[in-house]
C-alpha cells in the first residue's frame, strides 16, 4: 500500500562541526596555522596578521594572493569536503601580478576554513579578483538543516586581489609571542613568504629556540644549518623535514629526503617527523640549483654537500629522539620477552646491540616492521647458539664431553669470555714472533723488543704478573755500562738499549710490605735479543752477567731482590746457564728463540688468579635486563 509522506531533508546535530573539523575549531594553533595556509595555497607571498590583545578584538588576516569570485566564493565556502584536488588541482595557481617558482598546496578537503569558528560563532570574509570584491557573512548556524550558513552580502566592483578574514573574538585568545613562535617554526621556512604579525615581519633567526651552526664541506665552503623545533601538534608535514636555501630562496620544496637519492630520513608520519625542521643555507651551491629552482643538479659540491648535511641531520636527530627511541626498543623487547629469556647472554646483547643500530640506520621503519625483525634476529640466535653448539658436540669424543661437562658446570659465560679473550692475545703473539725470530731482516727494536715486553708469561710462571714493566733507571745502568751507546735510539726509546748485533730491555716488579705499601723492587728481568741468525756462546753470558752486576752496584734494588737475565739467540753454541752466587741471587740463562717458543706453547697460562680477578663481565644490555625483568605471563605451548 502506498501511503502519503512528507519529504524527509536532511538534518546536522549541533556537534556535527567539532566532529568534521576537530582541532580545527577547537584549538587556537591549529586554527591559525590552517587560515594561514589558506592564504599559501591560494598563492599569497605575503600574509598580514592582526593579533587581538583582548578577548573581543578584532582579528584579522589579510593575503594578497588570487582572492574568489563570487561564484569561486559560493562554490569553495559552502561545499563540505570541498576536494580541492579535483578542483584546483595540487599545484598552486599565482596572482597575474606575482612571479613565483612551482608551489604545492597544503589544502585538500577544504576544512581549513572553519578555523575562524575557534574564534567566534561567526566571521566576515572580503575577497576580491577580476575586478571586484565580494563581502560575505559566515555563522554558526541555529537550526539543524545547515551546519553553518554562508550569505554573500554585497559584491562591488574594485581593484586588486587577495583575501580578508574578519571577526571579533570572544574566546581562544593566546598570547602574541606564542602566536609568533608558532607561525614563524611553520612558515619561515619559505623565504618567499612573508608573514607580518601586528606590523612586526617574522623572521626566521629573530625566533627564540633556533639552533644554529655551521659545517665545513671538504674545501667546498660552510654551510649554516638552522635547527627548529615546532612548539606545536600538526597534522600536515609540508614544512616539516630539510629545506635548502641559496641566497635566502628555497630550493625544491621541504621534506626529509632532503633532495637526494638516499631515501626518506624519518617516516612522515610519524609524531616526531611533524615535530623537527631543518634549514640548510648553502650559497656556494648557487651554480648548481637548476633554473626552475626544483632541485640542484648532481655535481660533486652539490652530492658532497648533501651529504654532509644528511649526516648532521641523522646525528640530530639520534640525540634528540633518543628517549623515544629508547621506550620503542623496550616496547619491541616486550613482545619478544618469552624467546629473549631463553637466549644466552651473549645473543640477549646482540639483539639489543641490533635493535640500536637498526633505529639509527633505518629510522623509517615502523614499529611492526622493527618488531617483525626482531623476530627472525631471534630465531637465528637461538638457532646458532643451540644447534651450531649441539653439532659441535655431537663431534667430540667421550672424553672431551667429560671435560665441556666440567667446565661449563664451573664456569660461567663471563669466565669463558675472558679466557677465550687472552688465549686469543697469547696465541697471536705467538703467531707473531714465530714469523719474525728466524728473520735476519726482523727489528729487534721495533718488532720484537714490544713483542717480548708484552710476552714475560713465557719464561715461567713468576713472571705472569702484569705488574711487570720497563725500568728505565736500570736502563740507564746498563746503557753507561756499554759506554754511552744508544744516544740517537734513546730518543725515540729511552727504555731499550741498541747494539749493532742486539737489543736489551730491563723490567721490574714492585715489592709490598706487610702493610700493602711498596717495600722496593721484589724481581727483575733482563732481557737481551740478539739477531736472527745470531749463535750465542760463554761472551755473551758473560757480558749479560755484567749488566746483571752494574745493577746491583748501582744500589736500585735490595740485596734481596732476584734477578733474572735471559739472552735469545737463534742458537746455542757452548752457552750454558750461569748462576752468580747464591746470596746474590741473580741467574743468566742463554735460550734459544725456538725453545722461547715451545715453553710458550706449553704454558697453561694460569689463567685461575685472572679469573678471580677479573670476575665483572662486559656489561649486558640495560633495556634487555630490565625488560626481562618486568612481570609477564608466557604463552602456552599448543601441541
Amino acid at each position: 500500500m502506498q501511503g502519503d509522506f512528507n519529504e524527509l531533508s536532511f538534518a546536522f546535530g549541533n556537534g556535527f562541526l567539532e566532529d568534521h573539523a576537530g582541532h580545527i575549531i577547537t584549538d587556537p594553533g591549529v586554527a591559525l596555522i590552517e587560515l594561514i595556509a589558506n592564504s599559501y595555497d591560494a598563492g599569497a607571498t605575503q600574509v598580514e596578521v592582526h593579533w587581538p590583545a583582548l578577548e573581543n578584538g578584532e582579528l584579522c588576516i589579510s593575503d594578497n594572493g588570487t582572492g574568489m569570485t563570487t561564484a569561486e566564493f559560493n562554490r569553495r565556502w559552502k561545499t563540505l569536503k570541498y576536494n580541492r584536488l579535483n578542483e584546483q588541482g595540487s599545484d598552486v595557481v599565482f596572482p597575474p601580478t606575482v612571479r613565483a617558482k612551482k608551489r604545492r598546496a597544503f589544502g585538500q578537503s577544504g576544512k581549513g576554513r572553519h578555523g575562524a569558528f575557534c574564534f567566534a560563532d561567526s566571521y566576515r570574509v572580503e575577497t576580491t579578483k577580476g575586478g571586484e570584491r565580494t563581502k560575505a557573512l559566515v555563522s554558526r548556524a541555529n537550526l539543524g538543516n545547515e551546519p553553518f550558513h554562508c550569505e554573500v552580502v554585497t559584491v562591488e566592483k574594485a581593484d586588486g586581489h587577495g583575501t580578508k578574514i574578519l571577526t571579533d573574538a570572544i574566546r581562544h585568545l593566546i598570547p602574541l609571542d606564542q602566536v609568533v613562535e608558532l607561525v614563524g617554526s611553520k612558515f619561515a621556512v619559505d623565504p618567499e613568504f612573508q608573514i607580518i604579525i601586528n606590523g612586526q615581519s617574522v623572521a626566521l633567526l629573530s625566533l627564540d629556540g633556533i639552533r644554529t651552526c655551521t659545517l665545513p664541506v671538504d674545501t667546498i665552503g660552510e654551510v649554516t644549518v638552522h635547527e627548529i623545533e615546532s612548539i606545536q601538534h600538526e597534522r600536515n608535514t609540508r614544512f616539516r623535514g630539510i629545506t635548502w636555501w641559496v641566497n635566502k630562496r628555497m630550493v625544491g620544496e621541504t621534506s626529509w629526503a632532503g633532495l637526494d637519492d638516499k631515501g626518506a630520513i624519518l617516516d612522515g608520519r610519524t609524531t616526531h617527523a611533524k615535530k623537527f625542521s631543518f634549514i640548510i643555507e648553502a650559497d656556494f651551491l648557487k651554480p648548481d640549483v637548476k633554473p626552475d629552482w626544483s632541485d640542484f643538479y648532481d655535481t660533486k659540491n652539490s652530492i658532497t654537500t648533501r651529504d654532509v648535511a644528511r649526516d648532521h641531520v641523522v646525528q640530530r636527530l639520534h640525540e634528540l629522539l633518543a628517549s623515544t627511541r629508547k621506550e620503542r626498543k623496550r616496547e619491541v623487547l616486550r613482545q619478544h620477552r618469552q624467546a629473549l629469556g631463553q637466549l644466552p647472554e651473549i645473543s640477549k646483547k646482540v639483539v639489543g646491540k641490533f635493535i640500536d643500530e637498526v633505529q639509527q640506520n633505518c629510522p623509517t621503519l615502523s614499529e611492526q616492521d622493527l618488531s617483525r625483525t626482531v623476530t627472525v634476529l631471534t630465531k637465528l640466535e637461538q638457532s646458532r647458539s643451540g644447534y651450531d653448539l649441539l653439532e659441535m658436540l655431537s663431534k667430540c669424543s667421550p672424553d672431551d664431553l667429560d671435560t665441556w661437562n666440567r667446565l661449563m658446570a664451573e664456569w660461567t659465560a663471563g669466565h669463558a669470555e675472558i679466557v677465550l679473550s687472552e688465549l686469543g692475545r697469547r696465541l697471536k703473539l705467538i703467531d707473531d714472533l714465530s714469523k719474525l725470530v728466524h728473520d735476519h731482516n726482523t727489528d729487534e727494536l721495533h718488532d720484537l723488543q714490544p713483542l717480548f715486553a708484552r710476552g714475560l708469561w713465557m719464561f715461567g710462571p713468576e713472571f705472569e704478573s702484569t705488574e711487570f714493566t720497563s725500568n728505565r733507571g736500570m736502563i740507564t745502568v746498563i746503557r753507561t755500562l756499554l759506554g754511552g751507546t744508544d744516544d740517537k735510539v734513546a730518543q725515540q726509546r729511552p727504555d731499550i738499549v741498541m747494539l749493532p748485533d742486539s737489543s736489551i730491555g730491563a723490567y721490574s716488579a714492585d715489592a709490598f710490605d706487610e702493610e700493602n705499601e711498596i717495600s722496593g723492587v721484589r724481581s727483575v728481568v733482563v732481557v737481551e735479543l740478539k739477531k736472527g741468525g745470531f749463535e750465542l756462546t760463554m761472551k755473551e753470558v758473560r757480558q749479560a752477567e755484567d749488566y746483571v752486576t752494574e745493577i746491583r752496584k748501582a744500589n736500585l734494588i735490595q740485596g734481596v731482590t732476584k734477578i733474572t737475565a735471559y739472552v735469545l739467540g737463534a742458537r746455542l753454541d757452548g752457552a750454558e746457564q750461569r748462576a752468580i752466587g747464591e746470596r746474590q741471587n741473580v741467574h743468566v740463562i742463554p735460550m734459544a728463540y725456538e725453545t722461547v717458543l715451545r715453553k710458550a706453547h706449553a704454558r697453561t697460562f694460569h689463567l685461575k688468579t685472572k679469573l678471580e680477578q677479573c670476575v665483572p663481565r662486559s656489561p649486558a644490555d640495560e633495556d634487555v635486563e630490565q625488560t626481562l625483568k618486568e612481570p609477564f605471563q608466557a604463552e602456552m605451548e599448543m601441541e
